[in-house]
């Protein structure tokens, strides 16, 4: 427990409270980015794994176990319709920034 002039702030809990909205950033930035990226022709025995392979490796840290991503994350022409095509994380977030915010804050 700290004190600061009369307020008392409880570290752990606080603690707490931001890993929670963190976790909560994380997943829906998992959620939010899966129509943002691109999805390979059904022809191919992978089609859609890279959409389903995002994780978070550790908190605040999303990654794409697919091969490819990082490829396709740079260079992808959006040719498969839609929202999908490269720097999927980046339009999600400039789409959806306030709705994760929002909920992040719920777990503060």
């Amino acid at each position: 427990m700290i004190s600061f002039l009369g307020m008392t702030f409880n570290r752990a809990r606080a603690d707490r409270g931001l890993r929670r909205a963190q976790d909560k950033i994380d997943s829906a930035c998992i959620e939010q980015m899966k129509p943002y990226v691109p999805v390979a022709k059904p022809i191919y025995r992978n089609a859609g794994k890279m959409r389903d392979s995002h994780k978070a490796e550790k908190p605040g840290e999303i990654i794409n176990t697919e091969p490819k991503a990082r490829r396709e994350y740079y260079i992808n022409k959006g040719g498969s319709g839609g929202l999908r095509g490269k720097l999927w994380f980046e339009r999600m977030k400039a789409d959806h920034k306030r709705e994760i915010l929002k909920a992040a804050q719920e777990e503060l």
